[in-house]
C-alpha cells in the first residue's frame, strides 16, 4: 500500500522544529554564572558563606554593636569606678557574654578580637598567595634550573617542623604586633601554594593556545599574568580560602602560647591565652573565642570544598 505524503509535509516538520528549538535548546550561559550555579548546589558552602559573612560583618560593625556598652574600647577601657561585682560577672543583659578579671566586656573584646584574627588571617594569605604564586610559576614556566633550585627550598621548608620554626622566628624577630606576626606566618606559608601554581603551569604551559599565542609575538611576561595566570585560578583560589584558616589557627596557638600578639592587643588567641588562668572560676572565656575559632575555619573549609568542586572544569557543565 502506498502511502502518499503531503507536499506540505517537509515544511510542517520544519516549522515543528522551529516551535521545539527554543523548548529544548538552553540558553548558554556565562563561566561566571555556571560556577555560581555549582557552588550554590553544595549546601553545606552555602551555609558556610552565610555564617562567615555574619561573622565578618559583626567584626565590621564592632564599635556601632559596642558603643552602649561601658568598654567601647576593650584593649583599654576598664570600668571606673570599678566594682568588684564587675569582674568576671556572669553573662546578662547588659553583658551578654560576661565581664572579663578586669571588668571589661566579653562580648566587645570578642568583637574586637574577630577583626584582629580576620585581619591577619585574610593578610598572611595574601602575603603568602603572592610569594607563592610568583616563584611557583616561575618554576613551572621556565623550568630547567630555576624549578630545581625552587623546587628544593620548597621541598626543605615543608620537610621542617612547621609550628616550632615559628615559634623560634616569633621569640628572634617578633615585637608582638600585628605586622609582624602577619609576616612570620606567611614566609612560612606559601610553599604548598608554590607547588601547587606549578603544576598547574607545567600543565598548561604546553597547550596550543599558548603556542598559537607565542607565535604571535607575545612574550613571557604576557602568556604568564594574562593566559597561564587566569587558567590556574581555581586550584590558588581554593588553596586561598584553606589557607585563612590555617593561619587563623596558627595565630591563634602563637598567641596562646605567649609568642604572637601582646596585650593590650585583642584577638582570639590572645582571649585564649589569657582565659587559661580563670577556666575553673570562668570557663567561657575559654570556651566562647574557642568556639569562635573552630566556626570561622569550619566555614573556610566548607567555602573551599564547595570552591573546588565548582571551578573543577571536569565537572562544570554549559
Amino acid at each position: 500500500m502506498d502511502i502518499q505524503q503531503s507536499p506540505n509535509a517537509p515544511q510542517n516538520a520544519q516549522l515543528s522544529v522551529l516551535e521545539l528549538t527554543p523548548e529544548l535548546v538552553r540558553k548558554r550561559r556565562s563561566q561566571s554564572r555556571i560556577i555560581f550555579d555549582r557552588f550554590v548546589r553544595n549546601r553545606a558552602a552555602v551555609v558556610g558563606a552565610i555564617v562567615l559573612s555574619i561573622i565578618i560583618l559583626m567584626a565590621i560593625l564592632a564599635p556601632i554593636l559596642t558603643h552602649q556598652t561601658a568598654t567601647y574600647d576593650p584593649p583599654n577601657a576598664i570600668p571606673n569606678p570599678l566594682k568588684p561585682s564587675d569582674l568576671l560577672a556572669n553573662p546578662s543583659w547588659t553583658h551578654p557574654m560576661g565581664t572579663d578579671e578586669l571588668g571589661r566586656d566579653f562580648f566587645a573584646r570578642m568583637l574586637f578580637g574577630a577583626q584582629v584574627s580576620l585581619l591577619i588571617g585574610f593578610s598572611s594569605m595574601l602575603v603568602a598567595i603572592g610569594i607563592g604564586a610568583t616563584l611557583g610559576a616561575i618554576a613551572g614556566y621556565y623550568g630547567g634550573w630555576a624549578d630545581n633550585v625552587l623546587m628544593r627550598v620548597v621541598d626543605a621548608m615543608l620537610a621542617l617542623p612547621y609550628l616550632l620554626v615559628l615559634f623560634v622566628l616569633s621569640i628572634i624577630f617578633s615585637n608582638g604586633s600585628v605586622g609582624t606576626v602577619v609576616f612570620l606566618i606567611a614566609i612560612l606559608a606559601w610553599p604548598a601554594t608554590a607547588r601547587i601554581v606549578r603544576g598547574e603551569f607545567l600543565a598548561l604551559k604546553h597547550q596550543e593556545f599558548l603556542m598559537a599565542t607565542r607565535t604571535l609575538g607575545a612574550g613571557d611576561l604576557r602568556l604568564i599574568l594574562r593566559h597561564i595566570l587566569p587558567n590556574a585560578a581555581g586550584p590558588i583560589i581554593v588553596n586561598a580560602t584553606l589557607l585563612v584558616g590555617i593561619n587563623i589557627i596558627n595565630e591563634s596557638v602563637l598567641s596562646f602560647f605567649g609568642f604572637g600578639l601582646t596585650p593590650p592587643q585583642s584577638s582570639w588567641g590572645v582571649l585564649l591565652g589569657q582565659s587559661q588562668t580563670f577556666f575553673s572560676v570562668a570557663p567561657r572565656m575559654l570556651y566562647l573565642p574557642g568556639f569562635a575559632i573552630l566556626i570561622t575555619v569550619l566555614c573556610f573549609n566548607l567555602i573551599g570544598d564547595g570552591l573546588r568542586d565548582a571551578l573543577d572544569p571536569h565537572l562544570t557543565q554549559r
